[in-house]
């Protein structure tokens, strides 16, 4: 009789067990088997992989001098990624097999691996592409913030519009954009309907897909906000939709989409968008001081797109939770690889621009504490380790490190208190309007932290 055979998430012949090969584990086993056929990477490898995980390796053409030697690597590399191996005739493959190797080597998505000298990915996602590209400017057209958070909840949006409001009442003119497409908050918060205007941000993004994303239809996009009548400054709102937007969820489903520009030479996507918005909102006649967008909750495009892009001041919102650090520690990860953070964190690096924020936290001094040892805690993942004198791959210049309680470290936060009585605000009828003294009091030391972070005059880390 032949050997039974049985499938328990692995394969059994015999008594030998071969466990299925998973998807974390596949970088690891080609790096091991290239390490294996010299001692270590000393030729520059690319790995690829694609939007299913399967890996291909890249090398130089005069990496391996036998041919006999390739295909002897690729058998090593097919073994190995079981069904994360595209082939043996595609495991492994020279620069010369590329169709086109600017594609790969000159990728804007290829990134070095953290702790692994001379190799590099390119990760072929269908979304979140944007969190590791560099970012489209150091410093946008006009002053711009970002409100960003994991979940959902936490009153980005209400810090972000009580913040306008007190821009306002410094005479601050200001832009604030409805980012969150797929849960539209910005307009409900402080515009009524009949404030409303014809079109929204969801218009303006579908035109520009075409390249039909004029002035005229930025300012039919543009509602006055009451909320700013009697103050010497103006809030205006550019929300997701207006009057007289139509088939929503259809133009929703393509604002994501890319577009080849053919004059430049390179794709587009929702990140250059927002970037060509951002200019046209600064050569507005009555150019704004200042455009906050309120991004969406969640790891997204949207989010992707303004927190790494744009050049923008960046507040990330949490509450002290588990589920919120944990999924923070899942991002701050995925960055320590991101184009836009480097060894020492130069001025232009991404993480300057970052700054906590402790949501509905408790007005007491162990509150504090804790949210601020939680948020220290998961942003070593992102931070510059202690610096190794073994390792002679580190770039020049020494780490950038924090202690716990550097106000300057983008994990220290700025506080907003919980106050119940901030659920019941209502920004649009002027009689229902909260007395300022409840609002500067729950939010004052976000207001002036972040006022300072987007208006820092000579700041030589903030400054452009």
């Amino acid at each position: 009789m032949g050997q039974e055979t049985s499938w328990r998430c692995g394969i059994e012949w015999g008594s030998t067990r071969m466990t299925a090969v998973r998807f974390d584990q596949v970088i690891p086993l080609a790096l091991d088997k290239l390490k294996h056929r010299s001692g270590n990477l000393e030729c520059e490898t690319t790995l690829v992989r694609d939007a299913f995980g399967t890996l291909s390796v890249v090398l130089p053409d005069d990496a391996l001098a036998d041919p006999e030697d390739w295909i002897r690597l690729a058998a090593r590399l097919h073994d190995a990624l079981g069904v994360y191996s595209p082939g043996e005739r595609q495991v492994l493959l020279r620069t010369s097999d590329l169709i086109d190797a600017s594609d790969v080597i000159e990728s804007p998505d290829r990134v070095r691996l953290p702790d692994v000298p001379n190799a590099w990915l390119v990760d072929r996602l269908q979304t979140n592409q944007d969190w590791l590209r560099e970012s489209l400017v150091e410093c946008p057209p006009l002053p711009t913030a970002v409100a960003f958070s994991i979940k959902g909840g936490v009153g980005r949006t209400t810090a972000f519009a009580l913040w306008a409001w007190y821009l306002a009442r410094l005479g601050k003119n200001i832009v604030l954009v409805d980012l969150d497409l797929e849960a539209p908050g910005v307009a409900g918060m402080l515009l009524d309907e009949d404030r409303l205007p014809d079109y929204g941000l969801v218009d303006w993004l579908v035109e520009a897909l075409v390249e039909q994303a004029d002035d005229e239809l930025l300012q039919e996009s543009l509602a006055e906000c009451g909320l700013s009548g009697d103050e010497p400054g103006r809030i205006r709102v550019l929300p997701a939709f207006g009057k007289k937007t139509k088939a929503y969820v259809s133009k929703l489903g393509r604002v994501y989409m890319p577009t080849f520009a053919a004059d430049a030479g390179k794709f587009s996507g929702l990140a250059e968008r927002l970037a060509m918005l951002l200019k046209q909102i600064s050569g507005m006649p009555d150019r704004p001081d200042a455009v906050l967008f309120d991004a969406r909750a969640g790891l997204h495009d949207i989010g992707s797109a303004a927190v790494t892009r744009l050049g923008a001041e960046v507040f990330l919102f949490a509450r002290d939770d588990g589920q919120s650090w944990q999924a923070y520690r899942q991002l701050f990860d995925h960055l320590r690889v991101a184009k836009s953070v480097a060894w020492s964190m130069p001025r232009w690096d991404l993480r300057w621009r970052l700054k906590m924020v402790a949501a509905q936290s408790e007005a007491i001094e162990l509150a504090r504490i804790r949210f601020i040892e939680k948020s220290y805690a998961a942003w070593l993942e992102l931070y510059d380790e202690e610096e190794d004198e073994e390792d002679d791959h580190r770039p020049t210049g020494g780490p950038q490190l924090f202690s716990p309680n550097d106000k300057n470290g983008p994990h220290y936060p700025f506080f907003v208190q919980f106050d119940p009585r901030v659920r019941s605000f209502d920004l649009i009828a002027p009689e229902k309007r909260p007395v300022w003294s409840i609002v500067e009091t729950a939010f004052g030391d976000f207001f002036t932290g972040a006022t300072a972070r987007l208006f820092p005059g000579e700041s030589a880390l903030n400054g452009c």
